[in-house]
């Protein structure tokens, strides 16, 4: 909420300047998309080329909810795309573990229709700290550092699509095991 209140108070300031912030009006709303859909936790990273996931089990383990809210232009600086605040959550539909994140979003369009985006912030999780019964992993401390990739399409005027890769971590800052987890999800998305 600080990084929210910071990019409105930013934004106001320097729209005098040529600096540009997405109005927060009745006709453009604070939260510009809303995002649904399903994640598979067991995904495993490729170690020889860490972005690309090793293996990946598709069974249904979360269903993802995602909140996107108004954001800083970067085109005014000949930087292509946005920067947006982004909420999200991941809610474990078999008893394992679940975890809400916040963050800053970097969203570019490509080639239109096609978009990519990627997310760092931090993330907490109803996970094991220590000790996991077989089958679980041990994430070391609740709270950990939280980055996402991915890409998408544009629908519509209101839909979007995307598929990301999310990873958690503590980057070893909780002691030398770091699992960490990694999840895989397709979101459907309606633009305000």
């Amino acid at each position: 909420m600080a990084l929210l209140a910071g990019l409105l108070g930013l934004g106001g300031a320097a729209q005098a300047n040529g600096f540009y912030f997405k109005p927060v009006t009745a006709g453009s709303p604070l939260l510009t998309e809303l995002r649904v859909g399903v994640t598979t936790a067991a995904v495993e990273l490729n170690e020889s080329v860490l972005f690309l996931p090793g293996q990946v089990d598709l069974r249904l383990s979360n269903i993802t909810a995602e909140a996107i809210f108004g954001g800083v232009d970067l085109d005014v600086f000949d930087i292509p795309g946005d920067l947006r605040p982004v909420l999200g959550a991941s809610l474990s539909v078999n008893g394992t573990d679940s975890w809400a994140w916040a963050g800053v979003n970097y969203h570019v369009s490509m080639l239109e229709p096609l978009f990519f985006e990627f997310t760092l912030g931090g993330v907490v999780h109803n996970g094991y700290l220590d000790n996991p019964p077989a089958g679980r992993d041990a994430y070391g401390c609740r709270a950990l550092i939280y980055a996402s990739g991915g890409f998408g399409v544009k629908l519509s005027d209101s839909m979007t699509a995307s598929l990301t890769l999310d990873h958690g971590s503590h980057a070893r800052l909780c002691g030398t095991q770091n699992p960490g987890f990694s999840a895989l999800s397709f979101k459907l998305g309606y633009i305000f």
